[in-house]
């Protein structure tokens, strides 16, 4: 039984930690274009997403009333990019980057004809 205290003691911060992670969802409404980049010298593949004026007044609201903050930019379910924001990102251009060209191509492709119309923008 004194074998899973431990476990537990360290696992509880984890899911602490998970339940206060921010989410901003990307819909259609929100996005105008999206492309894929070439190669980086770290060898990923960056795939751009403009938003619409709509969607980066959205996500410029999102940024400035959760700086410091570890979020996750949401597709349709999935995780596109995970990181702290520690200013307000106004100008509604995002940048995720990906391990392959195939998997950056998918990643432009449900950004440019596959997005849901809901749910659009934060949500927690």
């Amino acid at each position: 039984m004194m074998k899973w205290i431990p476990v537990l003691l360290l696992s509880t911060p984890a899911i602490a930690v998970a339940e206060t992670e921010l989410e901003f969802h990307l819909c259609s409404p929100y996005v105008q274009k999206s492309a894929v980049g070439e190669q980086t010298d770290l060898g990923g593949w960056p795939v751009f997403v403009k938003l619409t004026e709509i969607g980066a007044a959205s996500f410029e609201t999102f940024t400035a009333a959760n700086s410091g903050r570890m979020s996750r930019i949401v597709v349709d379910g999935r995780e596109f990019l995970r990181a702290t924001m520690w200013a307000p990102i106004s100008g509604g251009s995002l940048k995720g980057a990906f391990s392959s060209q195939e998997v950056a191509t998918a990643w432009q492709r449900a950004l440019a004809d596959k997005l849901p119309a809901a749910p659009c923008g934060a949500r927690n």
